[in-house]
């Protein structure tokens, strides 16, 4: 089995900072993969990739182990974006509220604030 690498591994092969081989991973400068939120390697596909930097190669156009097709070709797709709808789609649209029912409830309303208000004239003379 082969050994497989953290991303503060390969950090120190190559001499760069962690936050140097994330952006290396997330721009397929390096082959990896993901386990979870973190990024891995094998030691055999980070010795590849240098190889095939020094030859002036994109190791991207490598094929991953296990897979036909090169990595660049899978179309991962994007979290949290929402496609737009169809124009085609019905717009639905809110129903409107019925002012006779709300009527009622504003009288009743303005009644109540007005024995607010003479209540508070009351205390306010009281004090």
């Amino acid at each position: 089995m082969e050994k497989i690498l953290t991303v503060e591994h390969v950090a120190e092969i190559l001499q760069v900072k962690a936050i140097t081989v994330r952006e290396m991973f997330r721009d397929r400068r390096i082959r990896g993969f993901k386990v979870g939120k973190a990024w891995r390697t094998t030691e055999k596909l980070l010795h590849e990739d240098i190889e095939a930097i020094a030859r002036g190669e994109n190791p991207a156009d490598l094929p991953m182990p296990g897979t036909a097709v090169p990595a660049r070709e899978i179309e991962v797709p994007k979290r949290g974006r929402k496609t737009p709808a169809p124009a085609s789609a019905p717009v639905k649209k809110k129903a409107k509220a019925d002012s006779t029912k709300t009527a009622p409830a504003k009288a009743a309303a303005k009644k109540a604030a007005k024995s607010v208000k003479d209540d508070d004239d009351t205390q306010q003379l009281l004090f």
